[in-house]
């Protein structure tokens, strides 16, 4: 239980923080005793030590869960609501730390953090917490029996009865990305919560320090021991273990294409239930009848968005030939001198640093492999910036003080082929490819030339266009004459390579949940 004597607190410096497993309620080393560094994007200093975690923290994290699933999932509601409430007041709360430690771990600016992503956190929890005070939706039906001769013959006539019931899954494997940290543990423990199952959270082993003080506050809003348990780690190591364990009934992955893959394949043969959110490489259709000057603004917004480093990045824009050269224009009017790069604690910065040495390396790599089959490649600097102390060929940017750092210039690629890599491969960064198109159906043509399908956007200002456009893309989500609008009130996911299933809403409670259908005989 909680020290109600003692105000509850959150470590404001780094240097107080030992990261642990949290398993069963306390706080634990890992059994493999071993760990590794985590490094600060935006200096390229280790910042703390992650537990290396093995399968024996894995299988110890499972049993617990396991355990606790037999009391929580036969909790009342209300119950579960306030402590879902309970934690929304928390982050709030806490918004401030938890933003800078976000920002810190991750590369993101603090503004970012401190203004969308942290709140968003709060209103997931709130959404999920409103959604199950309501009620799950149930199905109802009657059906008589017993006439028929397709029925067995000496059944006595009834009418049964028949409603569907929602109960609680089970013990589910959460693994989340390094891109939105806590918004993505809040995205589907939320829901995990409210449907009455436990789980296991493997976080990245990349951004783990607000995973880690989440734990406190969960512990600090009443979460019964063993209902969470987050095991840090690599995929390898801590990851794989998870998905395979016995135990584990449910899979909710977001996260790369290839690991995704590799996790469906696992699971698959071990016929658990899988919901996958992949990768993306979103379209941006902008149409000659356009508010071109809208268009571009958040064109810009869509691809430099947290470094990039987002599913529906609109990295692909197809603009139409007439508009082609002035939306260029645009595009480098808008960013040139005004969109700032640099120090994520900087309030004027747009965006801060990629995430890691590695991450780095494979985005200028496509940099590199544009420039190789002569596209042209632009980096959209002030060079007269007095923060930037250099741009190299490959696009990195060397930022005054913070000369370690992993940044990447805003990147600007043309005259390049549509069956170049770099067009058709996530890239997952600040780095955009325009294309011209003439007609309506070959801008819906080069929009669906991709294996993925998460969003897609569509700028005219021509309705009836808009509606045949939007219809013929193959994405979950598509917008007209804007972008990243989410919904957390209905479905998001992907078509193709970019995922299995839908979240948010009723969608989210679906995969942590069974639906059961009950049958009554009522004998006439």
């Amino acid at each position: 239980m909680a020290n109600v004597d003692a105000p509850f607190t959150l470590p404001t410096d780094v240097k107080d923080i030992t990261i642990k497993n949290f398993i069963n309620g306390q706080w634990v080393t890992p059994l493999t005793n071993r760990s590794f560094a985590t490094v600060c994007p935006a200096t390229g200093q280790e910042l703390t030590l992650i537990p290396d975690s093995g399968e024996t923290d894995i299988d110890n994290a499972v049993k617990a869960a396991k355990t606790a699933f037999k009391t929580w999932s036969k909790t009342t509601v209300k119950h579960r609501v306030s402590i879902l409430k309970r934690i929304a007041e928390l982050i709030k709360e806490h918004l401030a730390v938890l933003a800078k430690y976000e920002s810190l771990d991750q590369g993101k600016t603090l503004s970012l953090a401190t203004r969308h992503e942290i709140p968003s956190c709060v209103h997931i929890f709130e959404l999920f917490a409103t959604m199950i005070a309501k009620g799950f939706a149930e199905t109802k039906g009657s059906m008589p029996f017993g006439s028929s001769p397709m029925e067995i013959t000496d059944i006595k006539p009834c009418t049964v009865d028949s409603v569907t019931q929602y109960v609680p899954a089970g013990v589910a494997a959460i693994i989340t990305p390094w891109n939105v940290p806590l918004v993505m543990i809040s995205q589907k423990l939320a829901p995990c919560l409210a449907a009455g199952s436990t789980c296991v959270i493997k976080p990245t082993e990349l951004c783990s320090i607000t995973t880690y003080l989440f734990t406190h506050i969960l512990r600090e809003a009443g979460v019964p021991d063993g209902v969470v348990n987050v095991v840090f780690g690599t995929g390898e190591r801590a990851g794989e273990p998870l998905v395979k364990h016995k135990d584990v009934r449910v899979i909710s992955f977001t996260g790369g294409t290839k690991t995704g893959s590799r996790i469906g394949m696992v699971a698959g043969a071990l016929n658990k239930r899988v919901y996958m959110e992949l990768g993306g490489k979103s379209p941006s259709l902008v149409f000659d009848d356009c508010d071109i000057h809208h268009a571009a603004a958040t064109g810009i917004r869509s691809i430099f968005h947290n470094q990039g480093e987002i599913c529906v990045a609109a990295s692909r824009h197809y603009v139409q030939n007439p508009i082609y050269k002035r939306y260029l224009e645009l595009f480098r009017e808008k960013t040139i001198g005004r969109l700032k790069v640099g120090d994520p604690r900087d309030s004027n910065t747009y965006y801060g640093a990629l995430v890691s040495q590695n991450h780095l390396e494979k985005v200028t790599g496509y940099i590199r492999m544009a420039q190789e089959e002569g596209a042209t490649v632009e980096f959209l600097v002030d060079p007269n910036d007095p923060d930037i102390v250099s741009v190299s060929s490959d696009g990195r940017l060397t930022i005054r003080g913070l000369e370690g750092g992993f940044f990447v210039a805003p990147t600007l690629i043309t005259d390049i082929k549509q069956s170049s890599p770099v067009v058709q491969e996530e890239i997952f960064g600040p780095v955009v490819c325009v294309l011209p198109f003439d007609s309506e159906d070959e801008a819906v043509e080069l929009a669906n030339d991709t294996k993925y399908g998460l969003s897609a956007s569509v700028w005219s200002l021509d309705q009836r266009r808009l509606d045949r456009v939007m219809r013929q893309i193959n994405a979950g989500t598509v917008w007209s004459n804007t972008w990243f609008a989410l919904n957390l009130e209905l479905p998001f996911g992907g078509f193709g390579c970019s995922g299995n299933s839908r979240e948010f809403g009723p969608w989210s409670l679906e995969i942590f949940s069974e639906i059961k259908t009950l049958s009554h005989n009522r004998y006439r």
